[in-house]
């Protein structure tokens, strides 16, 4: 009996340390191109979207002063 429990808890003992030997040096994997080609388009994107609003209120302030303009011209 007492070698049926000192089997099993060895087993137990090598199979957890090579649980935690197999999973416990794993290093976080370094990008890929497609990773780096995925943020570029990301920053590129995002640039675009930031440049179109600067456009945008560059546009409609610009159509303000045009509104005042005829305004003042037609008090």
């Amino acid at each position: 009996m007492k070698t049926g429990i000192r089997s099993l808890l060895l087993g137990s003992m090598v199979i957890g340390c090579v649980g935690v030997i197999g999973c416990g040096g794993s290093k976080p994997q370094p990008e890929g191109p497609a990773e780096k080609a995925g943020e570029a388009v990301d920053d590129a994107a995002r640039d675009v979207k930031d440049e179109a609003k600067d456009a945008a209120e560059s546009t409609g302030d610009a159509a303000e002063k045009a509104g005042d303009k005829i305004e003042e011209k037609t008090d």
